[in-house]
């Protein structure tokens, strides 16, 4: 019976241990993880992908609600992202729109978008989720399953109907507690208390166990770093070349807080509220907002951070953690038996939520591949250039968000002459100077596919807007637009009637009366 360790608790380490005895029910899987050392707890927030993981791990998402104060997530609200408090909406958007609005992808992702910025129009105008949101609603309406068959669909979120994709948010220490227990209570996973003293390696340098601070020796066959910043095996036991993205994205500091509120109909989204500095992250989970203040130490120090957080929101915060990271991954996520999960593969800042995502993606990846049994050099060299694919497009994506037109600050009045723009989104930029239509070939990430690239752009007002205007200027072409356009509004206002509010949902999927 092959050994498996995982070095770290934490949402990353028992999703590990989780998803890797999904796949290999006969491994012995132990977590080695210490109380002493904790996690970073603000709050998280995922993509639709969470969703997927979950019903593979027979984890209903209704059980987040109840155990994970968790809440649901249809975007991202960006606000104040060119310094004058306008905003706006970065929604989950994927085929079941286009089916539920019967329109082509070229109509609602091409042609709209072009005459909607050409005219100066928010995109958001034309987006069921944001309107949705902007309501306090859920893209959920109440199902249709008679009650003689109710006990057939025994988790709520059967009973209900989901009109587009959706995420998660929740509480970062309540969903590893909540993981953690289901890990040794149901699916045989071994926990061990206890901190690295020394790492164990046989002769031809792979590793062969841990020894504990406490004496304890353990053995494995395949070891799982998820040690968080501390990267104490691919970083300090491995001293793996780290790639480093902090010329493109310079915020290195990030100040986590809490927000109380009254537990109402919480916004279903995430807002990410830019400040002079950077940027904050207002997560709502069930009994507060998880907040951070990411920022670039070379222009404030934690103090002034604060300061301006507390200018923000009118009262003082204390902030339980605040930590340093640099923007980047390691060159190689698998070195010899040891693959790295999570922080301690990778940073970069938490603008588009993409942290569990990726590592889960590579994740799933290497053990779809079976490289714990069968760990030859093509196999390692397959994985690690997989894991580039997903990791490295990201910051590109991300420094789009960046390219706004805002200017009260040395910060942003100096971003593109102390930043390198990464050659392929130049290449973007270049293009979309000359030729406002939208090819999904040359935007489309993995993860952030053609209306994504849309939204941000538009949103960051990056668009040649004349030629916009140029394009849909004929007429004839204009009239048949507009009466797509307003069908599509209509459509969706008779739709979102019959939608659950955010409060609503979470109550139905807690089994418990509204408040």
């Amino acid at each position: 019976m092959k050994k498996i360790i995982v070095l770290g608790g934490g949402t990353a380490g028992w999703l590990t241990a989780l998803l890797v005895r999904e796949f290999y029910p006969q491994f012995e899987v132990t977590v080695v993880e210490s109380d002493t050392i904790g996690i970073l707890g603000a709050g998280e927030g995922t993509v639709p992908h969470i969703v997927a993981v979950l019903d593979f791990l027979k984890i209903p998402v209704s059980a987040l609600m109840r155990e994970c104060g968790a809440t649901l997530k249809t975007g991202i609200k960006f606000t104040n992202w060119h310094g004058d408090n306008t905003a706006y909406f970065h929604n989950f958007t994927g085929n079941d729109e286009l089916e539920m609005w019967d329109l082509d992808s070229i109509f609602r992702f091409n042609t709209l978008p072009t005459m909607l910025v050409g005219k100066n129009i928010p995109l958001d105008s034309a987006s069921f989720i944001a309107r949705l949101s902007a309501e306090g609603k859920v893209p959920f309406v109440v199902g249709e399953i008679p009650p003689a068959d109710l006990q057939n669909y025994p988790d709520p979120l059967q009973r209900l109907h989901h009109l587009g994709s959706f995420a998660l948010h929740f509480d970062a220490r309540l969903l590893a507690g909540f993981l953690g227990r289901l890990a040794r209570n149901e699916r045989n996973i071994a926990r061990v208390e206890g901190k690295l003293a020394h790492v164990n390696t046989d002769v031809d340098g792979n590793i062969s166990g841990l020894s504990l601070e406490d004496g304890t020796v353990l053995g494995c066959d395949f070891i799982f770093d998820c040690s968080g910043f501390a990267r104490l095996l691919l970083g300090k036991h491995f001293n793996e070349t780290w790639v480093d993205y902090s010329k493109h994205l310079p915020l290195d500091t990030a100040l986590p807080f809490f927000i109380p509120h009254d537990g109402g109909n919480l916004p279903p989204y995430t807002e990410a509220i830019a400040m002079k500095y950077g940027w904050i992250w207002k997560i709502p989970v069930q009994e507060r907002y998880g907040c951070g203040y990411v920022f670039d130490s070379s222009f404030i120090n934690e103090e002034e951070a604060l300061k301006e957080v507390e200018e923000k929101f009118g009262f003082s915060v204390a902030s339980p953690k605040t930590f340093r990271f640099k923007a980047g991954a390691f060159s190689n996520s698998l070195v010899k038996n040891c693959f790295a999960v999570g922080l301690a593969q990778n940073f970069v800042e938490p603008l588009e939520a993409t942290s569990i995502w990726v590592f889960t993606r590579n994740l799933i990846n290497l053990l779809k591949s079976d490289a714990i049994n069968n760990l030859t050099p093509e196999v390692t060299n397959r994985i690690n250039a997989g894991c580039r694919m997903v990791n490295d497009p990201i910051p590109e994506f991300l420094q789009l968000h960046y390219l706004t037109n805002r200017r009260d600050s040395p910060f942003w009045q100096t971003f593109r002459e102390r930043m390198t723009i990464i050659p392929s989104l130049q290449e973007k930029l270049d293009l979309w100077r000359e030729m406002p239509l939208f090819d999904h070939d040359t935007v489309a990430l993995e993860m952030f596919k053609a209306p994504s690239w849309i939204t941000v752009g538009a949103g960051v007002d990056i668009f040649n807007r004349a030629a916009f205007q140029r394009l849909s200027a004929n007429s004839r072409l204009e009239s048949n637009l507009n009466d797509g356009y307003q069908r599509l509004l209509r459509k969706q206002e008779n739709v979102a009637r019959l939608c659950l509010s955010h409060a609503e949902f979470i109550s139905r999927m807690k089994g418990v009366a509204a408040r």
